[in-house]
């Protein structure tokens, strides 16, 4: 009897042998599905292919207790994001920015002490980050004080999960930063400053960087 793709995957995430090898894909661009597949939805993708199918799944919730509530401004969330947390400590404002080729969106992040800002532009494939938020070094105060801390919930993960069932795996990632960031501390702090920046830091001012990763 064949497994199912969520047998199959865990299989060989353990180390056994499945059926047969398991085969999918870490994510789907929006662009190809709307230009060489008709629109097809993510999970008619996987069916037509023949593929194991995956669903992404990375539901925050605030923490209530410290005063964080969900911005009423972000109600719907885009490409592996979930809804962004905020408090009256940490806001953040947005404006599209007139620009001649690129959707152009300017964010201010708003505490009691001051200001940041970043900067990101779209095409139809891919978002960009235009203009760091972390511009100097100080920044990085601004930010260990006031930053929100998104909680997972668990209760929408297992809800996914016993919706998804035997027909693959459920998916998610640590929290990241807000507006544009990759999971993984090194990754949010190049989105944060910029790669070459970040690479230059770690021997020109190693303390700073590790500060900045904490």
């Amino acid at each position: 009897m064949p497994m199912t793709s969520k047998e199959r995957l865990l299989t060989a995430l353990a180390r056994g042998v499945p059926d047969r090898l398991p085969v999918t894909t870490h994510h789907l661009m929006r662009y190809f599905l709307d230009t060489y597949m008709g629109g097809m939805g993510e999970q008619a993708f996987f069916d037509h292919f023949g593929l194991d199918a995956i669903t992404w799944v990375v539901p925050h919730r605030p923490s209530t207790e410290q005063g964080e509530f969900f911005d009423p401004h972000h109600t719907t969330p885009g490409f592996l994001e979930s809804r962004r947390i905020a408090s009256a400590d940490w806001r953040v404002e947005s404006e599209d920015v007139p620009h001649p080729r690129y959707a152009t969106t300017r964010y201010r992040f708003v505490t009691p002490k001051g200001q940041l800002t970043m900067m990101v532009q779209s095409n139809e494939h891919t978002t960009w980050v235009s203009e760091h938020l972390i511009k100097e070094k100080h920044d990085i105060d601004l930010i260990g004080e006031f930053v929100t801390a998104p909680k997972s919930d668990v209760e929408a993960v297992n809800r996914a999960a016993e919706a998804f069932g035997a027909r693959g795996l459920v998916r998610g990632h640590i929290c990241c930063f807000d507006i544009f960031g990759q999971p993984g501390t090194w990754q949010d702090a190049c989105c944060l400053v910029g790669t070459q920046r970040m690479i230059m830091e770690t021997f020109d001012d190693p303390a700073w960087v590790h500060t900045l990763l904490k």
